[in-house]
């Protein structure tokens, strides 16, 4: 009660505080540019107020990235088109603000959408603005027969943030933005014909309250830094992250985070220059789970749970690097110190040593651009990342601290103006790295506990990206990923395979623009196939998706989008089966401002 008292009070100081968003817990970026020549004026590139709606499926509530490069929700190339030039400034007259954006939809199985946003008009010093987004489903998984018969599968999640920003004297900027999120969904992995052999009921007197997932989360950020990056001077960041989760079945996480660096410009000779820094964090966390005896449905312990767990757990990482430019090649060199007191409290602190070091090379007046990089961390597994990986999460998790060392190698070759090819392998060496298995404590087999391993990963991607001007573009890629040495946690545990975790993936997208008044995007995706805890294999999944939007003028605009056409019911979790086919119907409303 007093940590929530207390991220009250912030909200009141964090008003008073002007602030994009930003993310509080984000490394200092690990590249630079470094720029020669005569100083021209020119209008950078940015980006629209514009929010495309997301469609979650009932296998995955939301879509987070899990390990490989795939999301729960759907696959997503990882091309990133290249930046386009910057303009002249050549005098015009301020343009049309649209400091405002409404973005409504409804969808078959009760799914209804809300994105609003609102902010502040131009100004060069402060920005302020709000966000509020719903996303929700009211359907269920129903069949005639009990064996396929999944019932109601609801879930939802509804957001808030409050943002600003102010610049003092054009050197220290001041951020702060707070955010509240509710979410919830049902544990709705069992049958009728499960439920009536296992606990001799029926559907109707489960309550949904009993197989029910909340999760409410406060969260408040605050950041500093100046904007130096001149040689010879000293530059600084500051920022602070704070946020409460309380969740269903007597579970809090209250999470401070705390991270900051100085930089320093320094010459190398005449010609070249370069940037030090020393980058510091500290990730603290406060796990409790107060038990009563209440769990969710199908918990089939002999005693019931009557005590309180309490964990203190931290991750404190140094990383000091330079980014400097020598005989044309791209330097980034450094390393990371990690002290990782999270993976076994009580029993001491684990230290590690990463590299971080980035080698790139362009060519060719940067048409091929080479590079080589051996990195490494510490990365907390904590409640709030794990749920939102898999929602079906026992309460009584076992969180720890993924060490990975990573080897990597990306080649990007523009051909042309329209065509980009994009390569990368990449080798990992990772230190109980996370997974999940049906907890045997369920007797309904839809809970899942965590699974750590240590396992050596090779993944070989790539895609292909064709782009004609505005109007067209075209991307093709995929992954390959394979492991070796794999050691589980668990002895009696030893598959030759990762658990939920596919072995290629494939995808191939389309984006059309005909006159700025019809925008069509289209994709298609697969999966290969997954091993799950259970010996099952996952089958392949397959998906096609497709969005129409119709501008009917600068303000107005009418959507539809449909995922799942191919009407597959696909497994991402054991026993989760998705819905067939998603859509949503909706339009998009913003209110021009001088």
């Amino acid at each position: 009660m007093k940590t929530r008292l207390s991220l009250t009070l912030l909200f009141f100081f964090s008003l008073s505080t002007f602030h994009f968003p930003l993310s509080a817990q984000n490394d200092v970026p690990s590249e630079s540019v470094l720029v020669r020549g005569s100083y021209r004026p020119v209008i950078e590139t940015s980006e629209k107020i514009f929010f495309p709606t997301e469609m979650s499926d009932t296998a995955a509530v939301k879509p987070h990235s899990f390990i490989y490069s795939i999301t729960p929700m759907r696959l997503h190339a990882l091309y990133e088109p290249a930046r386009i030039r910057a303009a002249r400034i050549k005098g015009e007259p301020a343009t049309r603000l649209y400091n405002n954006y409404l973005r409504l939809g409804i969808g078959n199985y009760w799914s209804p959408l809300l994105d609003l946003y609102l902010s502040s008009t131009r100004d060069p010093l402060k920005t302020y603005g709000i966000r509020i987004n719903h996303r929700s489903s009211w359907g269920s998984i129903s069949s005639d027969d009990p064996v396929e018969n999944y019932g109601k599968n609801h879930f939802g999640l509804t957001g808030i943030t409050l943002f600003g920003k102010y610049i003092v004297k054009d050197i220290l900027q001041l951020a702060s933005d707070l955010n509240y999120e509710h979410d919830h969904n049902l544990l709705y992995g069992f049958t009728d014909n499960t439920l009536l052999t296992t606990l001799g009921m029926n559907r109707d007197n489960v309550e949904l309250s009993d197989i029910r997932a909340k999760y409410n989360l406060l969260s408040w950020n605050f950041g500093l830094r100046n904007m130096e990056l001149d040689a010879n001077k000293l530059g600084y960041s500051l920022n602070l992250h704070l946020s409460d989760l309380w969740a269903s079945w007597y579970r809090n996480e209250f999470n401070l985070n705390l991270s900051g660096d100085i930089h320093y410009g320094f010459n190398l000779g005449n010609q070249y220059k370069g940037v030090a820094y020393l980058h510091a964090e500290w990730d603290g966390y406060i796990q409790s789970f107060d038990a009563d005896g209440d769990m969710p449905l199908g918990y089939v312990m002999a005693t019931p749970l009557n005590y309180t767990e309490k964990h203190n757990l931290n991750i404190v990482k140094v990383n000091p690097y330079a980014d400097f430019m020598l005989n044309g090649l791209h330097f980034h060199v450094g390393f990371t110190a990690g002290w990782d007191a999270y993976t076994e409290p009580g029993e001491g602190t684990i230290f590690r040593f990463f590299p971080d070091v980035v080698v790139s090379k362009h060519l060719f007046d940067d048409a091929l651009v080479l590079s080589l990089g051996a990195t490494g961390g510490i990365d907390a597994n904590n409640l709030n990342t794990i749920r939102q990986v898999n929602p079906y999460i026992a309460p009584l998790a076992d969180y720890r601290a993924t060490r990975h060392y990573d080897f990597t190698g990306h080649a990007r070759w523009t051909l042309s103006k329209k065509l980009e090819i994009n390569a990368e392998v990449s080798y990992g060496l990772l230190q109980d790295d996370l997974t999940f298995m049906l907890d045997p404590n369920y007797s309904l087999g839809n809970v899942f506990q965590t699974l750590y391993l240590d396992d050596n990963r090779l993944t070989v991607g790539g895609d292909i990206a064709f782009v004609n001007d505005e109007m067209l573009t075209l991307r093709v890629g995929g992954h390959y990923y394979s492991y070796a040495n794999i050691e589980y946690d668990i002895p009696a545990l030893m598959p030759d395979a990762v658990l939920y975790r596919p072995d290629w993936d494939l995808l191939a997208a389309m984006d059309l623009n005909y006159e700025d008044k019809w925008l069509f995007h289209l994709e298609g995706d697969l999966l290969g196939k997954t091993l799950a805890d259970n010996g099952d294999e996952l089958p392949m999944r397959y998906g096609i998706n497709a969005e129409v939007e119709y501008r009917h003028n600068r303000a107005l605009s009418f959507f539809l989008k449909m995922d799942n056409l191919a009407f597959q019911r696909y497994f991402y979790w054991a026993n989760y089966p998705s819905q067939r086919g998603l859509f949503i119907l909706g339009l998009t409303y913003t209110i021009p401002h001088k």
